[in-house]
């Protein structure tokens, strides 16, 4: 009967001694706990990094570990910010509210996780750290990520987006095309937007021409 195999090391039992190897001073003497034979080198080609000696521990190479890649949740606005750096990240994030406060009711776009507070600030942070600490730091990006209906119609209902943007969103790929409607990156998009909110008022010429009349004596 076949046995599993450790994808690191073989173990040998060995009834040489019962004390570790040592690193530093070894010989030919002394007894070997673990080794890998050739035949089974070809398991671990290009796949393993190389350990270092550590006071006699064996340790991985600090350069070997990969920052992880924090990439936009608004991705689907057309935005392509990464950072390797976890608070830039949050602050960038947390700027397409523009101010406005995020949703109460979070989920993850990439398992079942969710969340459910009184406050949007909060439920964003937690939605952020979960999104990093369990997906994120573990490699995972956005590409298998799940449309947000909720996360949506919030930026809708906030006129962070508008009708023609929430509709594409709920179609297709699930993402814009171009850039939302209601903001630019030129830094118009907040004056734009408060135009839509505030209704102009209407006037008919002649009441503007007898506004600037002259008063008859």
């Amino acid at each position: 009967t076949g046995s599993s195999m450790a994808p690191t090391c073989v173990h040998h039992q060995s009834n040489a001694s019962t004390q570790a190897p040592s690193l530093a001073n070894f010989s030919e003497a002394t007894p070997t706990e673990t080794s890998i034979s050739t035949g089974q080198a070809s398991f671990f080609t290009g796949g393993v990094p190389l350990l270092e000696d550590d006071n006699g521990v064996l340790v991985r190479p600090q350069h070997t570990c990969r920052n992880p890649v924090y990439e936009c949740a608004f991705w689907f606005l057309r935005c392509s910010y990464i950072s390797y750096n976890m608070e830039e990240w949050h602050t960038h994030c947390l700027s397409h509210f523009h101010g406005e406060e995020p949703p109460r009711s979070v989920r993850c776009p990439l398992c079942e996780w969710e969340y459910l507070g009184d406050d949007g600030k909060i439920a964003w942070d937690r939605r952020m750290d979960h999104i990093a600490y369990e997906h994120f730091q573990r490699g995972q990006t956005l590409k298998t990520s799940r449309p947000d209906f909720g996360l949506f119609h919030h930026l809708w209902n906030k006129r962070l987006i508008d009708d023609q943007d929430l509709k594409e969103l709920k179609g297709g790929n699930h993402n814009l095309t171009r850039e939302p409607r209601a903001f630019s990156v030129t830094g118009t998009g907040r004056r734009d937007r408060d135009r839509r909110r505030q209704p102009q008022r209407t006037q008919h010429i002649g009441d503007l021409r007898r506004q600037v009349a002259p008063v008859r004596t």
